[in-house]
């Protein structure tokens, strides 16, 4: 795990937003953009070790890191949005809305936070600027153990019986059958 402190480091702007918003998901049943690629992240501590996972509703992809047992919580879902903007770096993705989904509040005020003491943040923002720079991303809270449903239409394109996504649940389902 990288360093957890350096030196105070300012972003006063950032090519990104974040939104925390309760009554989003208090309100209504979430219907998630079609045009937009959508990610979820998490990460975790088990009595075994940490972890971070992403998950792609769209596109399609789901990947665990194994971080070991000194990570703390707010490192591995750091860690985790890192890994996904990372990994739609590496997609080479341009003109696109990209939708990344935590349900930590903590990381994400973090991530949109002026100061910045923690080098794994640093890099976190650094990654999220360049995935940015040629894209429409956006960092959005999703309370934990919320189920968020495809919308009707994607379902009738799948052809499928609607599937249902636990954040948590998911991504602890596939870290558990990697590890």
């Amino acid at each position: 795990m990288r360093a957890a402190y350096t030196t105070p480091v300012y972003y006063h702007s950032k090519a990104f937003s974040v939104s925390i918003d309760w009554d989003y998901w208090k309100n209504k049943d979430p219907v998630l953009p079609e045009d937009a690629l959508i990610w979820f992240t998490d990460g975790s501590r088990a009595n075994s070790g940490r972890g971070s996972g992403i998950f792609g509703l769209t596109p399609k992809r789901s990947l665990s890191f194994p971080l070991g047992k000194f990570a703390t919580v707010f490192q591995t879902e750091i860690y985790a949005i890192l890994k996904c903007a990372c990994e739609n770096i590496r997609r080479a993705y341009k003109n696109k809305r990209i939708l990344i989904f935590s349900d930590s509040q903590v990381a994400l005020k973090a991530l949109s936070g002026p100061k910045v003491i923690s080098g794994l943040v640093a890099e976190c923002l650094d990654a999220l600027s360049v995935l940015a720079s040629l894209n429409e991303v956006t960092l959005a809270w999703v309370p934990g153990h919320w189920d968020v449903s495809r919308s009707e239409e994607a379902d009738k394109l799948d052809k499928r019986q609607a599937c249902r996504y636990s954040v948590q649940s998911r991504l602890l389902e596939y870290l558990k059958k990697t590890n």
